[in-house]
């Protein structure tokens, strides 16, 4: 089966790049950081014979170009278009990672009127820790002086902000576990590849985060500060709708104790947990991945 690419304009007159594939019960899934349709296209494809599936490129990722706006909170107002524009009313939302802050952002700013479930996976509320909040990213090890000396770097040295983000979400770790230095982007990619981990986790986060286009890594910059500049611990109990979150133990970009969190403030929520694996859990353990999302949505496998 091809995929068949279309184009929306979005209430500011971007063209958004977007796949609806397949037939039944609509499922809106919006991605993480470093992904795209492209990327996306065997789960796309697998989840077109159980469903519809609707998925978009954000703007500056995948075929989409970065134009007016660019962050989570904008793609939460594309993703309301394009269900508006496609007429439907009701539907199921997964976001992964970023897609998880994307949202986070729709619900702060829309409600869940058009929301039948939502499934959240591997993602914090709140990525700086600080204040006593420690169940942000990196496990609570990621401080503001980190995020202050990311956005910089992301503009000066993109390639070593990012490598540095791909070592701390493909290894499994613990709150306990220090974590490893910044350092050159050479010394961290030679710790990756002298580390034990899959090497399709690692070309994937490489093809897609790493070694992209300096368009895309500078649209990075306006999804990073908008991810983490945000608090959304006091949206969590608007989620009002069935709420899956998944996550992984014990984990590597967040902790279990994250998902423990989201669970006691989200009225109707249930925990997925992903054991043994790190924030790559959805390629780790697929068949227990699409166990989750088949059985919470109720949709024949």
């Amino acid at each position: 089966m091809d995929i068949d690419i279309k184009i929306f304009r979005s209430k500011d007159g971007a063209k958004l790049k977007y796949v609806d594939e397949g037939s039944g019960t609509p499922f809106l899934y919006i991605y993480g950081m470093g992904s795209s349709i492209a990327s996306q296209t065997p789960f796309i494809k697998l989840m077109s014979e159980h469903c519809r599936i609707i998925v978009f490129d954000q703007r500056g990722y995948g075929i989409t170009e970065a134009v007016g706006e660019i962050g989570i909170h904008q793609s939460a107002r594309d993703a309301k278009d394009l269900m508006d524009y496609l007429g439907i009313q009701k539907y199921i939302v997964l976001g992964y990672s970023m897609g998880a802050a994307v949202v986070f952002s729709y619900v702060n700013q829309f409600g869940c009127k058009n929301l039948e479930k939502v499934i959240l996976g591997d993602m914090s509320p709140k990525l700086i820790n600080e204040d006593g909040w420690n169940l942000g990213l990196y496990q609570g090890h990621y401080t503001r002086a980190m995020y202050e000396k990311d956005i910089d770097l992301i503009r000066t040295d993109y390639k070593r902000f990012a490598i540095y983000v791909t070592e701390q979400l493909m290894y499994k770790n613990t709150p306990q576990q220090e974590r490893t230095s910044y350092s050159s982007a050479e010394e961290i990619r030679a710790r990756i590849i002298n580390g034990e981990h899959s090497p399709l986790i690692e070309q994937a986060l490489f093809s897609g985060l790493v070694d992209i286009p300096k368009k895309q890594s500078d649209s990075i910059y306006y999804y990073w500060v908008t991810m983490a500049d945000s608090d959304f611990r006091d949206v969590l109990k608007r989620i009002s709708v069935p709420t899956a979150i998944i996550y992984a133990t014990p984990g590597s970009g967040y902790a279990p104790g994250t998902a423990e969190y989201m669970y006691s403030r989200i009225p109707d929520s249930i925990l997925c947990p992903m054991h043994d694996c790190s924030h790559m859990a959805a390629a780790e353990n697929a068949p227990m991945y699409m166990r989750y999302l088949f059985d919470f949505c109720n949709i024949k496998r």
